[in-house]
């Protein structure tokens, strides 16, 4: 690139708000053509808002957005983005996913799909997967999936690629085939903005770093004028050092959940741990470090090995109900996917963990008018020990704020007073104040003598946990004991030394 030529993307004093709420506030920040910027930041730094304002799915309160010297208006196919989740339609096969907005017409509007085949095996062959073009992707393994979605985002030859978190699900060998395309890419000259919670991936692919903290642009280096315990400090800022509180261990208290040489194929494990009545263990790691994949296992949602041992009963692997009867209530990643039934209201997605139990009759015979009424009352009380806040219990579920849909969940995985809670990103997607009243709802259960295994990543969700367990690739790496920072965290989840 020229001294003279504009930069590939250019932030230029940009702020955005969502009702009260700052999503991004004065940020600045250009790359040139041909870099690739890593874009770091935790969660809730306005990552995800700066992305959508520059793929175009929002627009900048104030500020500008300039691609190539020339201001960005809505979405321009000069930018291609593959985001973390995955949008792939798994029905479709490979070429039609990679093809899905650009399908070539026949006289009359029908679908070309010859042309579609031989325009995306082009594609594909360029990526070494042009075999599988015909293959749905639901047969696909997860890096050639991966692969399909990089061949869709560059489909309209974009100057700028976006990729989030796109080691995510990747093992070691996919991960470095993922790197050697990248590099590709550079050579080709095209503008990677690369956003990752994987400090080490950031070392090994990117040129330059620019890091987001509380809405605010905080830094931007070169990869080689900055080290690891820099970037640590700059995403996390400081931090007192009793940023964290726990309540006092239980180590007297009877054993709630014995895990013994847990496996999930050859994604986890081994894994061993106890937890004692009034215990709550944190589980972190990055994202694709296996967590969400342990939690699973251990609700049986997931296949696997070893012994599960919940209050003195085992569980056997696979079988979910087994698992609720031996009292184990669950908060999944994703409340939008595994999480709560949208066609619902509120009362009955509240509620659905207390319908067996509702209203039972020495027959077992309950009409259908009172057992509804005894939910109604039973979510009445839920909804105000946990300050949901809905319009009626009709209300259907996706029609509330993320924070009073996350409670629910939270509401039904508590209301059989379980006695080990699995929860996995407990306060994801919710504002202070509902976060806040999750932990405080935590924190009642673990004074009732209920065990607390909390998944995550971010360093809010730990509040209350006596140690921090690290995975890193499915393997529990370290522990942290008694007092941490969110640098401490951050740093061990890297695989370093704070």
């Amino acid at each position: 690139m020229s001294p003279t030529d504009p930069p590939a993307i250019e932030v230029d004093r940009v702020s955005k708000w969502f009702g009260p709420t700052r999503a991004l506030d004065d940020v600045s920040f250009a790359v040139a053509k041909g870099q690739s910027r890593a874009l770091l930041g935790r969660n809730g730094a306005g990552k995800s808002t700066l992305v959508s304002l520059i793929t175009g799915i929002a627009r900048p309160d104030t500020g500008e957005l300039r691609i190539v010297g020339e201001p960005l208006h809505g979405q321009d196919d000069r930018i291609g983005c593959v985001y973390q989740r995955s949008s792939l339609i798994p029905a479709f096969t490979a070429a039609e996913n990679v093809l899905i907005k650009h399908y070539p017409r026949r006289r009359g509007g029908l679908i070309h799909w010859r042309e579609l085949r031989e325009r995306a095996r082009g594609l594909l062959d360029e990526w070494t997967i042009g075999d599988l073009a015909d293959e749905p992707v639901e047969r696909l393994q997860p890096m050639h999936k991966k692969i399909v979605e990089i061949c869709r985002a560059l489909v309209s030859d974009p100057e700028v690629l976006i990729l989030d978190e796109p080691t995510a699900g990747l093992d070691k060998s996919d991960t470095a085939r993922l790197f050697a395309l990248l590099e590709r890419l550079r050579e080709r000259g095209t503008t990677v903005l690369y956003i990752s919670h994987h400090l080490e991936d950031v070392f090994r692919v990117c040129d330059s770093v620019t890091v987001l903290r509380d809405a605010r642009h905080v830094l931007t280096a070169g990869i080689g004028d900055v080290t690891m315990a820099q970037l640590v400090e700059a995403i996390v800022g400081e931090q007192p050092p009793s940023a964290v509180t726990r309540p006092p261990r239980a180590s007297e208290a009877p054993v709630v959940l014995s895990v013994r040489d847990v496996r999930v194929d050859d994604r986890v494990g081994p894994v061993d741990l106890e937890l004692r009545a009034g215990e709550c263990i944190g589980i972190a790691g990055l994202e694709g470090c296996g967590k969400a994949t342990l939690a699973r296992a251990l609700v049986g949602l997931e296949p696997r090995s070893g012994e599960v041992v919940v209050d003195g009963r085992e569980v056997e692997p696979g079988d979910v109900p087994e698992a609720l009867r031996a009292g184990i209530g669950y908060v999944p990643e994703d409340r939008h996917v595994d999480g709560m039934v949208s066609v619902l209201d509120v009362s009955e997605n509240s509620t659905m963990a207390l319908a067996p139990r509702i209203g039972r009759r020495p027959l077992g015979f309950l009409p259908r008018l009172s057992r509804r009424a005894d939910l109604d009352r039973a979510y009445a009380e839920l909804a105000r020990q946990w300050r949901i806040v809905a319009s009626s219990p009709r209300q259907l579920i996706s029609e509330l704020s993320g924070g009073n849909q996350q409670k629910c969940v939270m509401a039904r995985a508590f209301a059989t007073d379980p006695r080990l809670l699995v929860l996995v990103n407990p306060t994801a997607g919710v504002d202070v104040s509902a976060k806040a009243s999750i932990l405080a709802s935590l924190s009642s259960a673990l004074d009732r003598g209920a065990g607390v295994l909390v998944f995550s990543e971010d360093a809010d969700d730990f509040a209350l946990c006596d140690r921090i367990l690290i995975m890193i690739r499915g393997s529990v790496v370290a522990v942290l004991d008694e007092e941490w920072t969110e640098a401490d965290l951050v740093a061990a989840m890297q695989g370093e030394a704070a």
